[in-house]
This record gives structure tokens, sequence and C-alpha cells, in this order.
């Protein structure tokens, strides 16, 4: 990728792409609020309003956008890195989103699914770590000239 030379990263480089990385994750953290709003709608009793899906359709295809460009900077990463943590966790805010979606707009209904559905509140704990990830990320950047 063009940020290595030789297969190694330049010290600026990678603070260039932990900047990049920051701001990826502060995007999707800023974003959490609405997945959240979506998902709890998803879960509520009776038929959820068309604009639910709307929305939900934006803010995952959002996170979508976002888990590639991090994966884009991570593509020569190694497994467990940060970067790839970080793609992990975009994923399933995305995967929780398309889910949540797919249960409260099912093609068939049935009353499985309807208990899977009403048991949706959120992002749950993966919103949390992400939370986390960015304030590391961003302590770490203002410590390091």
């Amino acid at each position: 990728m063009g940020f290595r030379r030789g297969g190694r990263e330049t010290a600026a480089a990678r603070r260039l792409r932990l900047v990049t990385l920051l701001e990826l994750v502060r995007r999707a953290v800023e974003l959490q609020d609405d997945a959240d709003e979506v998902i709890a709608a998803c879960g509520l009793p009776g038929e959820p309003p068309v604009s639910v899906a709307r929305r939900g359709r934006q803010v995952g295809a959002e996170y979508a956008r976002l888990q590639g460009w991090v994966l884009d900077l991570c593509e020569d990463d190694e497994p467990g890195t940060l970067a790839r943590r970080i793609g992990e966790l975009l994923s399933y805010h995305t995967e929780m989103l398309d889910l949540s979606l797919k249960l409260a707009f099912p093609r068939y209904r049935s009353p499985r699914l309807e208990r899977r559905r009403q048991e949706l509140t959120g992002l749950g704990e993966p919103a949390r770590t992400l939370r986390e990830t960015e304030a590391a990320l961003r302590l770490w950047l203002d410590s390091t000239p």
C-alpha cells in the first residue's frame, strides 16, 4: 500500500494512518445514537414505520462505507491489530442494523422471529468498545509527537 516503503511504515505515515483511523472511528461513534434508535424501533411491538427501514439502510450504508475505508487502511496488517479490530467492530454495527431490519420487515412472519425481533434493544457492548477505542486512540495521538 502507499503508506509503506519496502514493507516498513515511516513514523509520519503511521501517524497519518492513525489520525485517519481516528476520524473514521469518530464518525462511527457519532452514528451510534442513530443506529440504537433504529434498532430499538425495530424491536417495538407492532409494525414499524417504513421510515425506520429507510433510516436504517442509510445508517447501515454509512457504517459499511466506514468499514470499507478501515479495511483499506489495514489490508496489510496482521490479524489482531487495532485497525483490524476496529474493522470487526464496524462489521458488527453494520450486521446488527441489517439483522434488525430483516427481523422488523421479514418476508414471512413467525412467532420465533417475532420474539427475536422484540428482544432488540441496541448495539450493546461492541458500541461501548468502539467508544473506548476512540478515546484510547485520541489519547495516544495527543501524547505522541
